[in-house]
């Protein structure tokens, strides 16, 4: 009698878990969604902002986490942006983009003390690559600024979220995920 209730309790289990697993599966793209998407990606006039930064991991990140100097609700790998100036523009060809950057140099370049150490470029970029997936649109392209070459790759999708990965020539990669929205204006 008691292999009989074992059994019926994990057939219960397992039931109860099928159909949670069920209930959890990915919402469907409607055509309407990728049309606008489409539209948006393709005028070339959007801005993205970051909601969290996400660095490599390193023993260097591990110690200022471990010391507290993290903002509230971040980890040495997902850390809050909320409060920070941070954008990424595309008007026409040209592109703008400012991130605050958490993570470690790899050369020089700028000091620490005296200048902003953040993710900056402006112009337009070099090997930019378009292409549409059955999830949304990746955008792929190299940019210089005065020191540093930065290999972006971004992925915008439906919903309107987004996530851009970074690769520099002077630090850590590290990427960015948030939303975007279409907009007007020019970049200046």
């Amino acid at each position: 009698m008691k292999m009989k209730s074992i059994f019926k309790v994990i057939m219960l289990f397992v039931m109860i878990l099928a159909i949670g697993c069920a209930s959890t599966s990915t919402p469907e793209i409607t055509a309407e969604q990728m049309k606008e998407l489409e539209t948006i990606v393709n005028g070339k006039s959007f801005e993205f902002n970051a909601r969290w930064a996400r660095p490599l991991t390193t023993n260097s990140l591990n110690s200022i986490a471990n010391a507290g100097l993290l903002p509230p609700g971040s980890t040495n790998s997902n850390i809050d942006m909320t409060g920070n100036n941070n954008y990424f523009k595309m008007s026409g060809d040209s592109i703008k983009a400012y991130f605050p950057y958490f993570g470690e140099r790899q050369l020089g370049g700028t000091g620490y003390l005296g200048s902003d150490n953040a993710i900056q470029f402006e112009g337009i970029p070099e090997n930019m690559k378009m292409d549409k997936n059955e999830k949304g649109y990746t955008l792929a392209f190299d940019i210089k600024n005065k020191t540093e070459t930065y290999q972006v790759n971004a992925q915008f999708f439906p919903n309107k979220k987004g996530n851009i990965n970074i690769n520099s020539s002077h630090r850590f990669p590290i990427s960015y995920t948030g939303n975007f929205k279409k907009t007007e204006e020019q970049l200046n």
